[in-house]
């Protein structure tokens, strides 16, 4: 198919197109139980993650066979990936901050949450479910 300058242009199907993949960094498929917190929801749940990657994450948005309610697209919210443990070290998280890019509802059995992450790092597991906990009685202060 020439172009406007004489050129051929190339002829892409638009089914084609909407099979590329845009993701700046593979994804692994790994279910790790994780906390998700967050101010704008008041809530902190144990959930699965569904895939990591180094830039997003995607949440199987269940916490023990209960419905929750859904972050805005946009929204910040902070997860405590479990990792297994390791004897030597003891248990450590990945702890990540990001921000809800879509929120999937069509199966009401298994929603989803993506989020794109804006911070990752490597922490004690333990130490950091402490403090939240001692946070806790503090925040229901605040909302009574």
């Amino acid at each position: 198919m020439p172009g406007a300058s004489g050129a051929k242009v190339a002829s892409v199907d638009l089914k084609e197109m909407r099979n590329i993949n845009r993701r700046e960094s593979p994804r692994i498929e790994i279910k790790l139980r994780c906390h998700v917190t967050s101010p704008a929801l008041w809530m902190r749940s144990a959930m699965l993650t569904e895939n990591i990657s180094r830039s997003g994450l995607l949440v199987a948005w269940r916490s023990d066979g209960v419905a929750l309610p859904f972050p805005a697209v946009g929204q910040i919210v902070t997860v405590e990936v479990e990792l297994p443990a390791n004897h030597g070290f003891g248990q450590k998280c990945i702890h990540c901050q990001g921000s809800v890019t879509r929120v999937s509802s069509v199966d009401p059995e298994n929603p989803r949450v993506a989020l794109q992450v804006n911070y990752m790092d490597f922490r004690s597991f333990h130490d950091r479910i402490r403090a939240l906990e001692a946070l806790q009685p503090v925040a229901n202060s605040w909302m009574a």
